[in-house]
């Protein structure tokens, strides 16, 4: 970690001891043999839970889990007084940090004090505004409270952490912890009634009702897996078919991988919603993908300049990659426009319809800069690659007639162009579709 990250993590966990140090641990040295017992059914569920985590992505190269361990200790903070539920946190998260992960001591510094923050917090509001006689109506109001309290908490937290250990901006990856559409925050709240049900039923039953949670929190845990491992599976696949397209040609191997990448990169530096970074971040995948034709091959593996005709047939890979694109009813109508339109200049002088300006969907324009950015920057048959300030000269001069000014301006402000060099000689490979050079 560097050294604001250290910083961070210093202040994330004095503010987890300021907060333990207001509680009244006296409520839990007066626990009985049954409340004892009651606790460590709680903490045993938890402890399952957080082993079921699930991994997901909040970026490039960034990888966040998502667990169902909030549940119990949800349920937790409503049955017991505060000092026990974060008693229960520290020895939950303790746990599943150095039983089940790698122990790293920052880590599990971090997820601990975070962790309770959350839960602290969010027990404090619960007991302020109900108690074991409050009417249903007052109960259900402060556990909603309690809810987005500690995910309020939990994601502010987790996405400073991010933000500020691997140098992003932090809306960026409060999105990417959102997930699409805010797919990861709806899935924990519409998630979090089974908590309430879970202080319910030990409320009635002891400890046997809390048997009886375990059932749905297994259903929850299938659910998301289940749609995590499909979006994993539709990306695999993508990828296998781009490669299948870039094996035929040395000089196309990594290609759309890194312009994908780029564009990811350039379209969270444009701020733009977690779904849109998604989008344009396929499209620049498939960009490609109507050279799967054969009648291609040839052209692509061309070591001179082309001819008229062989520009014209080169030229209609755009238009048959969306039509090819069209035949998948899972493939987005935004990520379609943007694979046919991905050679359109801001001019109006690209291919195939002839748009200018914002009439070219956002999209395409990322993506005709992050596909000559990896030309300019790979080489080539017929020259070797540009250097960096030769590529920047470039940009400059083609913004505003080939490339989108503003986006060009993002580039060069983020310095693309370096993390752009760097993804090149990581491949060690070089790009099959110069943009700024003969099909352009």
């Amino acid at each position: 970690m560097n050294r604001p990250a250290y910083i961070y993590l210093a202040l994330v966990s004095a503010a987890a001891l300021a907060l333990t140090a207001l509680l009244p641990w006296s409520d839990l040295f007066a626990f009985g043999p049954h409340e004892i017992l009651g606790l460590v059914a709680f903490i045993g569920i938890a402890i399952l839970s957080e082993a079921l985590a699930i991994d997901f992505s909040v970026g490039q190269d960034r990888r966040a889990k998502s667990s169902i361990v909030f549940l119990p200790l949800f349920a937790c903070a409503m049955v017991f007084p505060p000092s026990a539920a974060v008693a229960a946190t520290v020895v939950v998260i303790a746990a599943t940090e150095m039983l089940l992960r790698e122990r790293v001591l920052w880590r599990a510094t971090f997820n601990i004090s975070q962790n309770v923050l959350g839960i602290g917090a969010g027990a404090l509001v619960y007991t302020s505004l109900a108690d074991p006689d409050s009417q249903t109506l007052q109960v259900v109001f402060a556990f909603t409270l309690l809810t987005l309290t500690a995910f309020a908490v939990n994601i502010l937290t987790v996405s400073g952490h991010y933000a500020i250990r691997q140098g992003e901006r932090f809306t960026n990856v409060i999105r990417g912890i959102f997930g699409t559409g805010g797919g990861n925050l709806l899935y924990g709240l519409l998630a979090s009634p089974v908590a309430l049900a879970a202080a319910i039923l030990y409320r009635q039953f002891d400890v046997g009702g809390l048997m009886m949670l375990i059932l749905p929190l297994m259903l929850i845990r299938y659910s998301y897996l289940s749609k995590v491992q499909l979006q994993q599976a539709n990306r695999d696949l993508l990828r296998v078919l781009v490669k299948t397209i870039e094996t035929r040609d040395p000089y196309t191997s990594g290609h759309s991988v890194r312009v994908s990448t780029l564009a990811r990169a350039i379209a969270e530096d444009l701020g733009l919603s977690r779904r849109r970074v998604e989008q344009i971040e396929t499209a620049a995948l498939l960009h490609d993908i109507g050279k799967i034709d054969t009648a291609y091959a040839p052209i692509i593996r061309k070591p001179s300049e082309l001819t008229e005709e062989e520009r014209r047939v080169i030229r209609s890979h755009a238009s048959r990659g969306a039509d090819l694109l069209k035949s998948l009813s899972s493939v987005d109508e935004d990520v379609i426009r943007a694979v046919r339109h991905h050679h359109e200049r801001y001019d109006g002088s690209g291919y195939p319809d002839g748009l200018a300006g914002d009439d070219i969907p956002l999209a395409a324009r990322v993506i005709m800069l992050c596909d000559s950015i990896d030309a300019m920057l790979s080489d080539r048959p017929y020259r070797r690659a540009l250097t960096i300030e030769q590529a920047r000269v470039e940009l400059l001069r083609c913004s505003g007639t080939q490339f989108d000014p503003d986006i060009v301006e993002v580039i060069l402000r983020r310095n693309t162009l370096e993390r752009a060099a760097l993804l090149g000689r990581e491949s060690g490979a070089v790009a099959q579709d110069a943009s700024s050079a003969q099909f352009a």
